[in-house]
């Protein structure tokens, strides 16, 4: 299984992001940031690895000065394995 996280230091600026990925079309849910990517109590988005490109598309346009990266996890039965995408 392998899906994207999205995370910002801003729960605004991840909100907003959320709303324009629906607007688009991409699901997305709101998650509590997992302590392998960041050990602050903030906000993410999860959704579908297969969005990538236009994920990353959609954040060149937007203000990006909150985001702390777009990371790919693959979830392997109990493991987990985390890599910054973008």
């Amino acid at each position: 299984m392998k899906y994207l996280i999205i995370a910002f230091k801003s729960r605004n600026n991840l909100q907003n992001f959320v709303k324009t990925l629906r607007l688009v079309g991409i699901t997305a849910t709101i998650i509590n940031t997992p302590r392998s990517i960041s050990v602050s109590c903030g906000l993410s988005a999860r959704t579908d690895y297969r969005y990538l490109n236009s994920i990353i598309s959609l954040l060149k346009q937007t203000n990006t000065e909150t985001l702390l990266g777009v990371f790919a996890v693959t979830r392997n039965g109990v493991y987990e394995q985390v890599e910054k995408v973008y």
